[in-house]
């Protein structure tokens, strides 16, 4: 049993001695239930989830290759009506808190629109230096403001320079020397591909060859050893309380960057494999002391930002491989604890515990369960959202979004995406 008040837990364990210690709160009865802390996403694209299923999996430069000419025909509607979509379909899997990254920064309506907690990243892009990329970054600083006046109090914005190969080191560092833009959450892409560490390290491959036939020119950063964490480290654009996506291509060097730098990594195992990415060193990661949580990623290379079948598919990735997959223990702290790490929110949610807020996700077990491995019962596919909440306050009642006006954003949303098939 789980008391709360305010939106904050005051006491959790059995409900003969919960339930008599606060008799003056409400009481909800849940029935057979799974009571879990609510699921936190620590990197998704709201902004990309009309695009499932219009790229086949390939390798990452291929795919982006297909991707780049798909985001390009988004309306600015069209970027809402996505970002309504993926913060929906997030809610009713069981999300409470999420990390968003996209151009428009139109998941921080959406992320409010549906109750969620959320941290939203905008996107910049951009190889400037000097005085360039001193202008470059004010006009975003700009651009971020305008986003502060649309969020709720569960919403922050964030700055994502969205990866080494479109960020160049000129503009992440004048994005990093503002102090209004240091401040915030920060998140990136970063060692996601052998593509990318190829164009990296030796200027060349399919990644490369992208750029050129854009006529755009990559970011170029300093040669600290072979490897991206390595060169990006050199540059000094690690900092704490980064969030770095994917982390794939990554040796015991680059982990114990990133313990020391205090970055987290938000691991995506569907896009990985999607996308032909290869296996993140998960077991090397945590040996070295750096946070890992899971991510959704979008429908764009993954799944619909379900992070239970995020972990199912960290379990296949690894079967595939021949190695020995996280235990279901394991997975669910990362889409819990461990994620609230990742995006330095542990002091506000992830466990069940008193003086954290009260974000919870119940599930129903599967249809004969028997009692066995909690962990591994929240992870069956059989179980099912019955409620979520945030701040105790339902947003899912039944495994439908109470929120939000759920066959208008799905209308958007096919109309939207009609537009792009």
């Amino acid at each position: 049993m789980v008391a709360a008040r305010d939106g904050v837990i005051v006491a959790a364990g059995p409900a003969s001695e919960v339930g008599p210690a606060h008799p003056d709160l409400p009481l909800r009865d849940l029935g057979d239930c799974m009571l879990l802390p609510g699921l936190i996403d620590a990197h998704c694209h709201l902004e990309w989830s009309l695009t499932g299923g219009l790229i086949a999996p390939t390798t990452f430069a291929a795919w982006l290759r297909r991707f780049i000419p798909l985001r390009m025909r988004m309306a600015p509607q069209d970027h809402r009506a996505a970002a309504d979509l993926g913060a929906l379909l997030a809610a009713e899997a069981g999300t409470t808190t999420l990390a968003d990254s996209g151009p428009t920064g139109a998941g921080v309506a959406a992320a409010g629109a549906a109750g969620l907690r959320a941290r939203v990243h905008l996107e910049a892009f951009g190889r400037e230096e000097g005085a360039a990329a001193r202008q470059a970054a004010a006009r975003f600083a700009e651009r971020l403001t305008a986003l502060d006046a649309e969020a709720g109090p569960r919403v922050g914005v964030g700055v994502s320079p969205h990866a080494p190969y479109t960020v160049g080191p000129g503009l992440w560092a004048a994005l990093a020397g503002r102090e209004d833009l240091a401040a915030r959450p920060w998140a990136t892409h970063l060692a996601e591909s052998p593509d990318e560490a190829r164009l990296l390290d030796r200027g060349d491959g399919p990644l490369a060859a992208l750029f050129r036939d854009s006529g755009l020119e990559p970011g170029r950063w300093p040669d600290g050893g072979p490897g991206v964490i390595p060169r990006v480290d050199a540059a000094g654009a690690l900092r704490p309380g980064l969030v770095a996506a994917h982390c794939v291509q990554v040796d015991a060097r680059g982990a114990a960057l990133l313990a020391a730098a205090a970055v987290g990594v938000a691991h995506c195992p569907a896009s990985n494999a999607r996308l032909a990415c290869g296996l993140a060193p998960l077991a090397a990661l945590r040996e070295a002391g750096v946070a890992v949580g899971l991510g959704t990623d979008s429908p764009a290379s993954a799944g619909p930002y379900d992070l239970r079948a995020e972990a199912r598919a960290c379990i296949t990735a690894h079967g595939a491989a021949a190695l020995v997959p996280p235990s279901p223990a394991e997975l669910v702290e990362a889409m819990t604890r461990g994620a609230a790490r990742v995006l330095g929110l542990d002091h506000l949610v992830g466990s069940i515990a008193p003086g954290l807020r009260c974000d919870l996700v119940a599930l129903a077990p599967a249809p004969g369960a028997e009692p066995g491995d909690p962990c591994a019962a929240a992870l069956d596919p059989r179980a099912r959202v019955v409620m979520t909440a945030v701040d105790a306050v339902p947003v899912v009642e039944g495994g439908r979004t109470v929120r939000m006006d759920r066959e208008g954003v799905l209308a958007r949303a096919r109309g939207a995406r009609g537009r792009l098939c």
